[in-house]
């Protein structure tokens, strides 16, 4: 439709440049009787009717449709993406039997709960892995949940940023937005080495984005075991990991997300499947349009009516009655 713009400009300019075309050929306007009289009234709604006849001829091809009331109407569904972090402090055993096999249970639990519905399983410690893309088959998400170790990552530390970044692309992994609703679980014990999360907080609210935030991990250091012993750092001093809630409550509360702190006398899983369960039925029903009426025949045909009378339509003005 935005090509009318221009060419209602070419038609005003066309108008114009016929009349003053005219007016140089015959400066008397038509009164000599060497050329008729032009009606620039005539002129402009012969033009104006062709252009409309256009624009109605782009309308039909869209498929126009009358719309009468409103009813509920379903929404596609819910599409779920687990982010799980599988850095090396995930392996602290201060919740049995250690964070990592205790955030992979919490998600199996909820995705079991929730059912249908696409879900994709997000890795990340410092740099993301697209464990599991967005699939309806469940046997297939819960084997590669269950693969989910800190050695499928090189690279180590807590980054959310770049994890949020690759849960964002998932949602639209095929270049648009999949139209159903976005839940992002994210299972970690808190620490984070990344850069601040502002701008991705207020991406994901724009977009609707439902976030819920899984805590594992006591307040108390504790050591991270591995093969060879507790892991310590580059001076030999042995590395202590803790619950951190600091940089994920900004996002939260940005977001209107929600927190659950999991420990194994207090599983969340329950909890989380329950809100999510709530939010996918407060966004499954919206109002719609009811009846749809189509319209393009009678659109093509307006179009034509148009067309043929601004043909037939003369740009020359009729002559004065000459008095008895």
């Amino acid at each position: 439709m935005w090509l009318l713009v221009p060419l209602a400009v070419l038609v005003f300019y066309g108008v114009r440049r016929k009349l003053s075309a005219w007016a140089k050929i015959d400066a008397t306007g038509g009164v000599s009787g060497i050329l008729p009289a032009v009606s620039a009234r005539k002129l402009a709604l012969r033009r104006i009717m062709l252009l409309l006849s256009a624009a109605l001829m782009i309308v039909s091809i869209a498929g126009p449709q009358l719309c009468s009331g409103q009813k509920p109407v379903r929404q596609k569904g819910i599409d779920i993406i687990f982010m799980l972090d599988i850095s090396n402090s995930m392996l602290a055993r201060d919740t049995a039997p250690d964070r990592l096999t205790r955030a992979k249970t919490e998600l199996l639990q909820i995705s079991r709960s929730l059912g249908d519905g696409r879900k994709a399983l997000l890795l990340f410690a410092g740099t993301p892995v697209v464990q599991c893309p967005l699939t309806d088959d469940k046997e297939d998400f819960e084997i590669l949940l269950d693969m989910a170790t800190p050695e499928l990552i090189t690279t180590q530390g807590t980054d959310y940023r770049r994890a949020f970044d690759a849960a964002l692309k998932l949602t639209n992994s095929g270049g648009e937005l999949s139209g159903n609703e976005t839940v992002m679980v994210l299972a970690s014990d808190g620490e984070d080495h990344g850069n601040d999360l502002g701008d991705i907080a207020t991406t994901m609210k724009t977009r609707g984005v439902h976030l819920h935030v899984i805590g594992l991990g006591g307040v108390q250091p504790v050591s991270i075991p591995t093969p060879g012993g507790p892991k310590r750092d580059r001076q030999g001093k042995i590395v202590l990991t803790s619950f951190r809630s600091e940089r994920l409550a900004s996002l939260i509360k940005t977001v209107d997300g929600k927190f659950y702190y999991s420990r194994p006398d207090a599983p969340v899983h329950d909890a989380v499947a329950d809100d999510i369960a709530a939010e996918a039925a407060d966004a499954r029903w919206i109002m719609a349009p009811g009846q749809r009426v189509p319209v393009h025949g009678e659109t093509i045909l307006a179009a034509l009516l148009l067309f043929v009378s601004g043909s037939m339509m003369t740009d020359v003005r009729r002559p004065p009655k000459q008095s008895a």
